[in-house]
């Protein structure tokens, strides 16, 4: 875990906490959000966040290991400082969404490109150490580069399962353009997904 500045975690706690208010706007104010970007940015280049509607407050706030298990206590870290506000609650790694299955991405230089996984198909297989690799596929896939394809993975695997659950459960993923066809029977709807995670949690929580 890289230790980042005690001082520097609490000025941009003490600063989200002065616009803690304007933030549950969200997308309507930009510039807010790119300084929020900025900030976080500044503890750690790697580090993600998100703001969504909480779980028992008006909006949680999370910052995100982005799937990377060197960061998880750096995240942990940072949000253990974090202040007791009204209409917030804070996390270190992404939970699980009810949402429509679309997704943006990143595309430098353009706009974010949009992407409908709502008919998307998986497969899990087996791997090492108990854990098991997952591959995506997407029949309607534009053009992705190699690190498109690997965030638009680990965002949908967050969105379904939780960012936790999807760390002690998977070794790898991959997002690909046509399953290999050994496995290709085997593929379901990635709107199961979810169950199948709640069952590999139930029987890991059984072992």
């Amino acid at each position: 875990m890289k230790l980042i500045d005690k001082e520097k975690i609490e000025e941009f706690w003490a600063w989200f906490a002065q616009v803690s208010d304007p933030l549950i706007a969200g997308i309507e104010r930009p510039g807010l959000m790119s300084r929020l970007d900025d900030r976080l940015r500044e503890l750690h280049p790697a580090l993600r966040w998100e703001i969504t509607p909480g779980l028992i407050a008006a909006r949680q706030f999370t910052i995100s290991p982005n799937m990377d298990q060197e960061l998880r206590g750096t995240a942990q870290h940072i949000v253990s400082s974090a202040p007791v506000l009204p209409h917030w609650e804070f996390y270190a790694a992404r939970m699980p969404k009810e949402w429509n299955y679309k997704l943006q991405i990143e595309n430098p230089g353009s706009h974010p490109l949009e992407l409908d996984a709502s008919d998307w198909t998986f497969v899990l297989l087996n791997d090492r150490d108990d854990k098991y690799k997952v591959l995506l596929n997407g029949s309607n896939l534009p053009g992705l580069t190699q690190k498109q394809r690997w965030q638009a993975a680990a965002d949908i695997l967050c969105n379904v399962a939780g960012e936790e659950s999807v760390m002690e459960s998977v070794s790898d993923f991959q997002l690909v353009y046509n399953l290999p066809p050994f496995v290709a029977r085997r593929a379901r709807s990635l709107l199961t997904l979810r169950l199948v995670f709640a069952r590999l949690r139930r029987c890991e929580t059984c072992s």
